[in-house]
């Protein structure tokens, strides 16, 4: 006995062929693009936050972010993928990330998603004389202001953040 689905759409924000596309990947089990352009748009949209909900709704197979297959148990996922995984992003071995103005971190193991992470800006231990000027345009890290008559140590390799 064959079966007719009618499905209906009322306004939406994705038009209704769009709405089928979608429907009929998840069906599938498949894991497709919606759009055909990703690769325009570069890898960076992939690990970029901006993006996160976009880039799964238009290119979650370029950006490999398609779920596991479902083991039937409540709605859990099973899968293998390596990398670091830090705050629902994954980066590759070697890859660094800056956590806003905290952080600078880098995937060290990804087969085992073991990564470090350090304070991105310096603690300054200065004398009563100097303070600490704001951040510069495009900063995150509080420079040393000191009179002329003390001089400030940098770390070896030190690069303003």
């Amino acid at each position: 006995m064959n079966r007719i689905v009618v499905l209906v759409f009322m306004s939406t924000a994705l038009g209704a062929s769009e709405k089928i596309k979608e429907m009929n990947r998840r069906q599938a089990g498949t894991c497709a693009d919606a759009i055909n352009n990703c690769v325009n748009y570069g890898k960076g949209v992939c690990s970029d936050p901006t993006y996160t909900d976009w880039v799964l709704k238009n290119c979650q197979a370029y950006c490999h972010k398609c779920p596991g297959t479902s083991n039937g148990n409540h709605g859990a996922f099973t899968g293998s993928s390596t990398g670091c995984v830090y705050k629902d992003h994954v980066y590759q071995q070697g890859e660094t990330w800056k956590d806003g103005c905290t952080y600078s971190c880098t995937c060290h193991d990804a087969a085992t998603g073991k990564y470090t992470c350090t304070g991105l800006c310096l603690k300054w231990n200065l004398p009563p004389s100097c303070s600490l000027n704001p951040p510069g345009p495009g900063k995150c890290c509080q420079t040393p202001n000191c009179p002329p008559n003390i001089q400030v140590q940098y770390p070896p390799g030190y690069v303003e953040q």
